[in-house]
């Protein structure tokens, strides 16, 4: 209901101060994105699969009834001269088979559904974590594209409010035509860039649009402004943690059921070797000339049944070899994922870290490029600092400002490479609110 709502308030008509927040994305996406759709039928196949192997457990039982006249042929009839021209044959019944024992083969087969069930439901929660993770890396692109956007305009209209002035000490006799034209120029080149952080900035709206699987004429609103101060999460210890999130980790859950349900496959085809006993039993009724059964007319049979291939030429031996061998190969896979999934963990945590370090000196570089633009812009203003200088300080403010946003935006992606990392970006969920802090 939540989501429905908050489906509708999207899509309906929107105000220019509605924001996005990075919430609202990953719930959006979880709605209507299709990669979520197509996770969910992979899992009801599974359960399919799982039931039908449970329905081998059940006896079989099958329905007949059938009637038939035959025409006798000129010939037939000359053999035996009394026969009649025709005959009519009717019968009915009820056959029932029951597997008492395969072997273990019913068994093992669903012992290996049943892991390829549990893998099906971790590889949706992977599925919903990696469309989570690109989801937010989008987000997270569209916030910088209008962190950049914002800078763009920023400086537009310092140049534009500088060649104002310059204009009216160039009408006065105080300024020279080339202070105007420098101006100018910048003012052009500041409105070309402007141009150009739109254009990023729609694109990568687009972009956010596709992943959350909107329609295409939907406006989404823009994105919450990039946060100043770090979420409140603990790194956790890459040695002390790493354990729990091993066993946790939605990807490597689902390669450690992939590895029991192959090797569960080998069992259920060992059980192909074995002997299997069924037991069978019939009741059934048959009449000529017409379909009026009675008590006489009714015949039943009951029996057991062993089966044993005690040889085909060592098919089922070598098919036995077979699934052995893609156990071990899976099994090898399990290793290595485990062994890539914890170096991405450490690696999250070392970026991590020095994201948090990068971040507070682009700050503080961005803060005193702003306290020296204005200082020099105030004594340009009083004739006391050349022209040259102060297009350095501005151009410095710009930069620096560019950087304290791409820093910001890369500690943002850093924490979602370590949730994607531990497998919790969707239990994070609700608790992630950074876009709440005020932009400084």
């Amino acid at each position: 209901m939540k989501r429905t709502l908050l489906l509708f308030l999207l899509l309906a008509p929107l105000l220019p101060a509605d924001t996005l927040s990075i919430r609202e994305a990953w719930e959006l996406a979880l709605e209507g994105n299709p990669t979520e759709e197509a996770s969910i039928a992979r899992l009801e196949q599974a359960r399919a699969r799982l039931l039908q192997a449970r329905g081998a457990y059940q006896p079989r039982v099958d329905l007949t009834a059938s009637g038939s006249r035959l025409e006798y042929s000129d010939t037939q009839k000359s053999r035996i001269p009394m026969a009649p021209d025709a005959a009519e044959q009717y019968n009915a019944g009820v056959q029932v088979g029951w597997v008492l024992w395969s072997g273990g083969t019913r068994k093992a087969q669903i012992e290996s559904l049943d892991f390829s069930l549990l893998a099906a439901e971790a590889g949706r929660l992977d599925s919903r974590e990696t469309l989570l993770y690109e989801v937010g890396r989008a987000f997270t692109a569209a916030q910088l594209a209008r962190e950049n956007l914002l800078i763009a305009r920023e400086d537009r209209d310092f140049q534009q409010a500088l060649l104002e002035d310059s204009q009216r000490k160039e009408k006065a006799g105080l300024d020279s035509r080339t202070d105007s034209l420098n101006f100018e120029i910048r003012k052009l080149s500041a409105e070309n860039a402007l141009v150009a952080q739109q254009a990023g900035f729609d694109q990568a709206m687009h972009v956010l649009a596709a992943l959350l699987g909107v329609e295409d004429d939907t406006v989404l609103p823009e994105p919450d402004a990039l946060f100043t101060q770090e979420p409140d999460y603990q790194v956790p210890d890459p040695v002390k943690d790493w354990p729990e999130i091993r066993r946790n980790l939605p990807a490597l859950r689902q390669a450690d059921l992939d590895l029991k349900a192959a090797q569960a496959q080998v069992e259920a085809q060992r059980g192909q070797l074995r002997p299997e006993i069924s037991a069978f039993g019939s009741i059934g009724v048959e009449r000529e000339d017409d379909p009026n059964f009675s008590g006489d007319d009714v015949t039943n049979t009951i029996g057991l049944q062993l089966s044993w291939n005690v040889w085909d030429g060592g098919i089922l031996r070598e098919q036995v070899q077979e699934l052995e061998a893609v156990s071990t190969e899976i099994e090898a896979g399990v290793r290595q994922a485990e062994l890539q999934a914890r170096s991405a963990f450490r690696q999250s945590i070392t970026r991590l870290i020095s994201s948090r370090q990068s971040l507070e000196l682009t700050r503080k570089t961005r803060d005193l490029s702003q306290e020296n633009r204005d200082l020099v812009e105030a004594s340009y203003r009083a004739g006391r600092e050349t022209l040259i200088r102060l297009n350095e300080a501005q151009r410095d403010f710009n930069n620096a400002g560019a950087r304290y946003a791409a820093s910001r935006l890369q500690l943002q992606l850093d924490y979602l490479d370590l949730l994607l990392s531990m497998g919790k970006l969707e239990a994070f969920l609700d608790t992630w609110q950074p876009e709440e802090n005020v932009v400084e």
